[in-house]
Formats: C-alpha cells, sequence, structure tokens
C-alpha cells in the first residue's frame, strides 16, 4: 500500500526568524474578491521594520520568486518591489542619519547659546567698568580743573 505524500507548503522568509511556515492567519486584499479567484494568504508584517530588515525582505523575496523558475515576464515586478524596498530602506538609514545629526545640531545649538549668554555677560560687566573707570577720571578731570584754574587766576 502506497502512504499519501503530505501537502507541499511554501515557506515564508521572516526577518526576525528565518525560514517558517505560513500561519493560518488570513488578511482581506482589496480585489481578492474577484469571481474566480481565491483569497490569497497575507502574511502580518511588523509595523516598523529596520532599514537591514526590510533590505533583507525584498532580497528573500526575489530569491523565492526566482527559484520558482517560471518564464514569465510580469514576475519581474517582484524586481521593482525589491528595488523600491531597498530605495524605502536607503531613506530610513538616511532618515536616523539625520535625526542623530538634528540630535547633535540642537546639542550644538544649545552650546552655543550658552557660550552668548557668557559672553553678553561679560561684556555688560566690561562696559560696567568703563563707565566705572570714566566716572573716575571726570571726577579727577573736575578735581585738577578746579584747582588748576584757581591757580592759574590767581
Amino acid at each position: 500500500m502506497s502512504h499519501p505524500s503530505p501537502k507541499l507548503v511554501m515557506m515564508r522568509f521572516d526577518p526576525r526568524g528565518g525560514w517558517v511556515k505560513p500561519s493560518d492567519e488570513e488578511f482581506h486584499v482589496q480585489g481578492a474578491d474577484l469571481p474566480g479567484r481565491a483569497p490569497p494568504t497575507v502574511v502580518e508584517v511588523p509595523a516598523k521594520f529596520s532599514a537591514v530588515s526590510l533590505t533583507e525582505l525584498g532580497d528573500s523575496i526575489v530569491d523565492v520568486f526566482n527559484s520558482l523558475k517560471i518564464e514569465d515576464p510580469r514576475l519581474q515586478v517582484w524586481g521593482q518591489v525589491n528595488s523600491a524596498i531597498r530605495r524605502m530602506s536607503d531613506k530610513l538609514t538616511e532618515q536616523q542619519l539625520l535625526e542623530e545629526r538634528l540630535v547633535s545640531v540642537k546639542a550644538e545649538i544649545e552650546g552655543l547659546r550658552s557660550l552668548a549668554s557668557e559672553m553678553v555677560g561679560s561684556a555688560y560687566q566690561n562696559e560696567v567698568d568703563v563707565h566705572a573707570t570714566s566716572k573716575v577720571r571726570v571726577q579727577v578731570a573736575e578735581a585738577l580743573n578746579k584747582k588748576i584754574t584757581k591757580v592759574l587766576k590767581g
């Protein structure tokens, strides 16, 4: 008696855990309810991927569909999907670098504010010292003026 072969199951690639069997969860996809089509099974995708995970995901999608060896030009769209995922990964990396740069610039701005505040305080103190010195000079000049004027007149 022959044994029936087990049902073949397409594995999926999970960037966090490698190749895994698909879950039984189904999600509604627009257009899936068209006549003559079986509803597709969609794998739940986490809300936030790292740039590296996205790149790996795009590469694994292309690898899966390339391994099927179906010669249909319409399947080239998966290469475009991979390209879009790579661009998104690049932009996420760029965003992370910009956020880090923004933190650095904010720290520099705070340092410059502190420095400017110190310099304004120092400049004010210099003005106060110059004013006090000028006041003393005026008093000395006034005293000399009175004494010299008395001597010269008389």
